[in-house]
């Protein structure tokens, strides 16, 4: 096997390594909490309310579209300006792929979905990113704040979140962005990438991320991180848990907040384990072992069901729209 080959195998085999270990010291820092957990569940009755589930579900929904109205914006910045319907379809098709090993997938199916405007496929990785560290960077942000306000007792996390901050929010300002995008774009030299192949236009294009559409991006992404968390106080609330959407609302943001950022940073598919055991912690103090665990496993179902909910609306409607009934 040529050395270049076996590198890349060797990598391949590290990046699977360290999420297992990842995986593994959650699993056994929550634990006992688990444990707890699944000896309180036996010992209930449990009762669902469907409305309330559906009413998680478009709260999350509607908390990813500034996000994706972000992304719309970044695109339009580069040089790139996209259909907001197209745009709206590729952003949640992308989240389906997030739960594909790798994380790559979430990003290809995003690409692909709008190739037919942006053909620059090196522009389109950009706003990508630019959009995903932007929503990672808020929410760690975010968490670090609420978490020294509102989870006093878990000083740790309050710093673990400030340095993913820090870390992933480094790279959205502006500067750095535009460092970082010219390594990637020069690592990513395509002959066949047509209209931005020329290095004048990508270095204009480049110019578009600036202080005004990081100042977007970082208010899209806070509204966003507040109806998560409102997704996630219905969810509670589906499960019987009566909980304030206004008093209870930081430690609710925080909680979804570090969960969702300890699962992006995991890169497990979809944060499958890291998340949801992230979130059973931050929430059984205040709901009880055993509310957090069920909310934790329902949220994510809610949350899936939601993206292919709509991404079936978006792809029904934009059919409907191009194939209209032929009148009798």
């Amino acid at each position: 096997m040529p050395a270049a080959q076996r590198f890349s195998s060797s990598r391949r085999w590290l990046v699977w390594s360290l999420r297992i270990v990842v995986l593994v010291l959650v699993c056994v820092g929550v634990r006992g909490t688990v444990l707890k957990a699944l000896d309180q569940l036996s010992q209930h009755e449990w009762h669902v309310h469907p409305t309330w589930l559906v009413a998680a579900g478009g709260l999350y929904a509607f908390g990813l579209m500034p996000m994706a109205w972000f992304w719309h914006r970044a695109l339009a910045s580069l040089g790139q300006p996209t259909p907001w319907a197209a745009t709206l379809r590729a952003y949640f098709l992308g989240h389906l792929g997030k739960y594909v090993p790798g994380k790559a997938m979430a990003a290809i199916l995003r690409i692909a979905a709008v190739r037919k405007w942006v053909p620059s496929m090196r522009i389109a990785i950009v706003s990508t990113m630019l959009e995903t560290l932007t929503m990672m960077a808020v929410g760690a942000i975010l968490a670090a704040a609420l978490s020294i306000i509102v989870l006093r007792s878990k000083p740790e996390l309050a710093a673990l979140a400030l340095v993913t901050a820090i870390a992933v929010g480094l790279p959205t300002l502006p500067p750095v962005a535009r460092w970082l995008a010219r390594i990637g774009i020069a690592r990513l030299q395509q002959p066949t990438d047509d209209r931005s192949s020329n290095p004048t236009d990508i270095e204009s294009n480049l110019r578009g991320i600036n202080l005004r559409l990081l100042v977007e991006g970082w208010l899209a992404a806070g509204v966003c991180w507040f109806f998560l968390g409102l997704s996630l106080w219905a969810t509670l609330r589906a499960i019987g848990v009566n909980i304030s959407p206004i008093n209870d609302l930081p430690m609710l943001v925080a909680a979804v907040a570090l969960a969702v950022v300890a699962g992006f940073i995991s890169m497990l598919p979809g944060g499958l384990g890291v998340r949801d055991l992230a979130l059973v912690q931050l929430l059984a103090e205040s709901c009880g072992p055993a509310n957090a665990l069920v909310a934790a496993v329902l949220i994510r179902l809610v949350w899936l069901v939601s993206e292919v909910s709509v991404c079936v609306i978006l792809y029904v409607a934009a059919r409907t729209k191009c194939c209209p009934p032929v009148a009798v």
